[in-house]
């Protein structure tokens, strides 16, 4: 087989090679919206979150984040949101996104939305403490109409 031919995954450090000299490295929020909330939803239906959730842990856990100071550092310049933990234990860490990605300034729609964002969390927490996590989303932003979108991950041994 040929080089041309040959297929592979895209690769993390792939895929945030960017050359847009004019339009720049980020997109509009608008487009992100439109395919996670809308596409993949029509497409998956109610499953569309699970699968969020798991890619988004995928995500989280090969991006060799090695502290929680490190993760939120890269929520920053990937632009997800403002992220605080103002609760961080052992076993449990609650995180608040602030002008959260998926679903700031959104009308309130009964749900949460932003599980690609928990599953991104739990992912970076296994690979910063080597134990398994879980991410639930306990407020909304466009959602419910909260103030953010906050997340209590669980902690436990694997």
């Amino acid at each position: 087989m040929d080089a041309k031919t040959k297929e592979e995954a895209v690769s993390i450090i792939n895929a945030l090679k960017v050359n847009r000299p004019e339009l720049g490295k980020y997109t509009g929020v608008g487009l992100y919206r439109l395919f996670r909330l809308v596409a993949m939803e029509d497409i998956l239906g109610q499953g569309a979150s699970a699968i969020s959730y798991y890619a988004g842990k995928k995500l989280g856990s090969e991006l060799g984040i090695t502290s929680i100071e490190e993760f939120i550092d890269l929520c920053t310049e990937m632009k997800v949101g403002i992220i605080k933990a103002p609760k961080v234990e052992d076993d449990f860490i609650h995180i608040d996104v602030y002008e959260c990605v998926t679903c700031d300034g959104m009308e309130p729609v009964g749900r949460t939305l932003c599980s690609f964002e928990g599953g991104l969390m739990a992912g970076a927490i296994e690979s910063v403490t080597g134990k398994r996590a879980s991410a639930k989303e306990v407020s909304c932003i466009g959602g419910f109409g909260d103030e953010t979108c906050g997340f209590d991950i669980k902690i436990k041994e694997k």
